[in-house]
């Protein structure tokens, strides 16, 4: 088995050279140095190619040419290293012959004179079906010659050690000292001196492949062979042909040369189709990458250009939703917006994410998922997480690749999250760096928004409040008069009663008060609202109030006016017919760490009529009504919403028609 394995390797070995020398001219580095290096290659697959015949087991004339044939090409390898490393010192001209090397060249042909002339070798030895040369006196000649190019080659290295400056030539002769020339001199002791002194055995021949890894590793150091993905999978094919050979020796049992020498042919024909098929592929995915890969200049230049166009959050969440989904390849996508109240985040665009999932996430209290945008304000990749770390198995379990935040200097706009249901994907550094100027352009963006909406919003208030005065000084003028002399009809009275009521809440939407703050307890205030109204008998009010409320800052009269409002509307809607009022009140903790903010909630259920589906976005709309026969202006609702919002406060409405409406009221306690 030993001697099958010994066959084996050597025609790994010389598979191995003729690799590095067709490597060195697909590569075409054609250098003098490279030269040089070929022509060691070269001698080395002579002497393999010689050792290999020595496996035959029979010592014959044809076997003592070949010893003789292995003896010269061994002889002339120290000349060549000495003018090989004389190259490497000179650079890439081609350096005169000096007198040493000349003098190694003389040598080695002196030496193949004197084998030629019979005088080396005596005959073959068979051990263990392996021939070995039996060497002659002369042959510790050639043994003191190569000892000498080693002490030689050590002794030129030492001084140039010492006399070099530069910190990478000092690593490579320190790389060259205390590795490859300690390494080398091992194996050669190996092959030649320990057989000079009779000892012979199978595993003697290993150290060839030593021999052959010192010549692979100064191709490496020395960049002789440029290192790609080509060459570092060739030799990842090379190792797992040392593996596949040392399981098949075990399955020969004759000792037949040929099937050596036929190894070399299969092993490079398994290496060329490898090379090949690896080729092939490579080049079916860089074309697939291509075809993939976007240019990022181009995707930012619409990026930067697109967004100035926009002044309203839907649009342009659906705009950079689409474009993240686009540029970064992904199935789902999803913008959330964030907004100062309870449930600090909104989702303002959707695509493939789960709605109500993705809610309970943007709700869960005190998560890794939250924490880690607010404090961090990072890009979150999922795969550069650990995958026991909460943040990884949350962002897995809600099946999101990416989490973009837009940030604007100390206020965080929101996020986008990018993802899909696969379980692996690959971020490439494109698309981080895509990833880092959406960040920043979609972040001035929206804020870009909301200072255009404000500035809208305020002129828009200050027109009409304009328009407002200008008909309120007509209006009431008319008014006047009609109320002065309306001769007995109370229609005409009821009229100019309600044109006058419409005026003074135009007046109070488009000129709202200043807000006066003060302390109060909310329950306290809505008793003394209660107060005010005459509720029917049929009519109950519930009182769920809670007693760890603290006082809060509002403006009394003008939440006065809210809670009047909104509990004649629950009066209005029950039209003779007996129901219930329920008022509830309950303090809020914020879902963000980040903004501490405690709330306070009010609900005002009632189980009345309702209101139709249709008519639940228009309610808080000015001058919608649907009780203007019963002297609805439609300012009403409108006027509500305004002082919540001056309170920096929300109102939302669900009804159910035939069931009843809520009215929900979130205050903060602003500090």
């Amino acid at each position: 088995m030993f001697v099958h394995l010994t066959g084996f390797l050597l025609s790994l070995i010389i598979v191995l050279h003729i690799w590095i020398i067709l490597t060195i001219f697909r590569q075409k580095l054609s250098s003098v140095i490279s030269s040089i290096y070929i022509y060691l290659n070269l001698l080395v697959i002579i002497v393999d190619l010689c050792l290999i015949f020595y496996l035959s087991g029979i010592f014959d004339r044809l076997l003592l040419t070949i010893f003789k044939i292995q003896f010269v090409a061994e002889i002339f390898i120290p000349p060549i290293l000495i003018y090989l490393y004389q190259t490497y010192s000179s650079g890439i001209k081609v350096p005169a012959l000096s007198l040493k090397s000349s003098l190694f060249f003389i040598i080695s042909i002196i030496l193949s004179v004197l084998c030629f002339a019979n005088l080396m070798f005596v005959e073959g030895i068979e051990y263990q079906g392996i021939v070995f040369p039996r060497c002659s006196n002369f042959y510790w000649m050639a043994i003191g010659y190569f000892y000498f190019t080693f002490g030689f080659i050590l002794f030129e290295l030492l001084q140039k050690y010492q006399l070099e400056k530069r910190q990478l030539e000092i690593a490579n002769i320190n790389y060259l000292l205390t590795r490859l020339l300690p390494l080398t001199l091992l194996g050669f002791t190996f092959v030649k001196l320990i057989p000079a002194w009779g000892f012979y055995h199978p595993a003697l021949f290993l150290s060839y492949f030593i021999f052959s890894l010192v010549i692979l590793s100064l191709a490496f150091k020395f960049r002789l062979i440029e290192v790609d993905d080509s060459v570092y999978r060739s030799i990842s094919f090379l190792g797992m042909a040392v593996i596949f050979l040392i399981f098949f020796s075990f399955l020969i049992k004759e000792n037949p040369v040929i099937l050596y020498f036929l190894a070399i042919p299969v092993l490079l024909g398994l290496l060329f189709i490898f090379q090949f098929l690896d080729l092939f592929t490579h080049r079916k995915i860089n074309e697939q990458i291509h075809h993939r890969e976007y240019d990022l200049e181009d995707e930012l230049e619409v990026l930067i250009s697109e967004t100035e166009k926009y002044i309203d959050n839907q649009a342009l969440a659906q705009f950079i939703g689409d474009l993240s989904l686009k540029v970064l390849r992904c199935t789902k996508c999803a913008v959330i917006t964030s907004r100062f109240d309870v449930k600090p985040y909104q989702i303002t665009y959707l695509n493939g994410f789960d709605q109500e999932q993705l809610e309970n996430l943007l709700s869960l209290s005190n998560s890794a998922f939250i924490e880690t945008l607010e404090y961090n304000r990072v890009i979150v990749n999922r795969f550069d997480l650990s995958p026991e770390s909460s943040l990884f198995q949350l962002l897995d379990k809600y099946n999101i690749y990416l989490v973009i935040p837009m940030i604007t200097q100390a206020n965080l706009q929101g996020f986008i999250l990018l993802g899909g249901d696969r379980k692996s994907c690959q971020i490439s550094k494109q698309d981080l760096k895509f990833a880092k100027f959406l960040s920043i352009k979609a972040s001035h963006a929206f804020q870009n928004i909301q200072e255009i909406q404000k500035m809208v919003q305020s002129q828009k208030m200050a027109d009409l409040g304009l328009l407002a005065s200008q008909l309120a000084h007509d209006f009431q003028s008319f008014i006047t008069l009609v109320k002065l002399d309306t001769r007995g009809n109370i229609q005409l009275k009821q009229h100019a009663n309600y044109m006058e009521k419409l005026v003074k809440d135009l007046l109070h939407y488009t000129r709202p008060k200043e807000l006066r703050f003060s302390s109060i307890n909310i329950n306290n205030l809505i008793d003394m609202t209660l107060d005010l109204i005459k509720i029917p008998p049929q009519i109950s009010v519930e009182k769920h109030y809670s007693d760890s409320i603290p006082q809060i800052s509002v403006d009394v009269d003008q939440m006065q006016r809210v809670f009047l409002n909104l509990f004649e509307n629950s009066i209005s809607a029950f039209k003779d017919n007996n129901g219930r009022i329920k008022i509830s009140t309950r303090p809020l903790r914020p879902l963000s760490n980040f903004r501490r903010n405690t709330w306070l909630y009010i609900e005002i259920l009632d189980d009345g009529e309702g209101i139709p589906e249709e008519f639940l976005e228009k309610i808080f709309d000015p001058f919608f009504t649907t009780r203007k026969r019963e002297g609805g202006s439609g300012m009403g609702l409108t006027i509500v919403r305004q002082i919540i919002t001056g309170h920096r406060g929300f109102i939302d409405v669900t009804s159910k028609l035939g069931k009843g409406t809520i009215f929900n009221i979130r205050l903060p306690y602003l500090r």
